[in-house]
């Protein structure tokens, strides 16, 4: 990684991806884990989490660090978590890009600009709205202007005065750097609300969501069919379950094939 060198104002902003694309994140718990993970890690180093969001492939953040320990910090977090996640679920070799990225934030409109861009994460890749994706700190911002500042993940508190208020910092926010409006501001659904009813109908069914894929074919079978009566397409339960198209699809025609028969038996 080449060097960066400090900044005057202290302000960075941080992102680390999975190497190749890798999923870093394959269930709610991983991300609690990864949460509770930088809060330690930044917290020993006196790194401030200024902002952050959760995505499928990778993490995006500002910090805060005046001493020059976000490097300690950052390869402690990611490599503690990378352990974590490799022996839960089996895999080996590298989770994460062998070096994270990171900016220098040297004026306030190029910090208020990288929070802005930190929530939006999800809004720009077509996932869901920026106020209605709960894996960011954007709710922790409006918690700091009601002045509790017990909850959450990050520590607000030192660019508050840059947005003015809650309203202005909600304006910012939901402001596009071109003017136009948010691409998503029509969507009734958002494809977050769609996977988190996939994943709770699935372990209504008995089986969490990340791990219907290596379930027995029955209980595999019992999820794919119960996703796709409650109206999901074939390509959603591939994209959430990680089972083939191809694979869905069979089991789909299976189950109808089945019930065709039995109508016919029953006139």
């Amino acid at each position: 990684m080449q060097r960066v060198w400090r900044t005057v104002t202290g302000f960075y902003r941080v992102c680390a991806r999975g190497t190749g694309k890798q999923l870093i994140f394959e269930a709610d718990g991983d991300r609690w884990e990864f949460l509770e993970l930088m809060r330690e890690c930044c917290r020993d180093a006196r790194v401030t989490i200024v902002a952050w969001c959760l995505m499928g492939d990778h993490v995006d953040l500002v910090l805060l660090d005046y001493e020059d320990e976000m490097s300690a910090a950052m390869q402690r977090l990611l490599l503690t978590y990378a352990r974590r996640f490799n022996k839960r679920t089996g895999r080996t070799g590298h989770l994460f890009r062998d070096r994270f990225e990171r900016r220098s934030l040297d004026t306030d409109w190029q910090v208020m600009e990288a929070v802005r861009s930190v929530h939006a994460n999800p809004q720009e890749a077509g996932i869901a709205l920026i106020e209605r994706y709960p894996w960011s700190s954007f709710d922790e911002y409006l918690w700091a202007y009601d002045n509790d500042m017990t909850r959450g993940f990050s520590d607000p508190s030192c660019v508050l005065e840059l947005f003015g208020s809650a309203e202005g910092f909600i304006a910012h926010s939901l402001s596009t750097p071109d003017g136009c409006e948010p691409a998503l501001c029509d969507m009734k659904e958002t494809e977050w609300e769609r996977h988190a009813f996939a994943e709770k109908l699935a372990k209504g069914l008995g089986v969490p969501l990340h791990v219907v894929k290596a379930a027995p074919s029955a209980q595999r079978n019992i999820v794919i069919l119960g996703l796709h009566d409650a109206g999901l397409t074939v390509r959603q339960i591939e994209r959430y379950t990680g089972i083939g198209k191809s694979t869905v699809s069979r089991i789909v025609r299976a189950c109808a094939r089945t019930a065709v028969r039995s109508d016919g038996n029953m006139v």
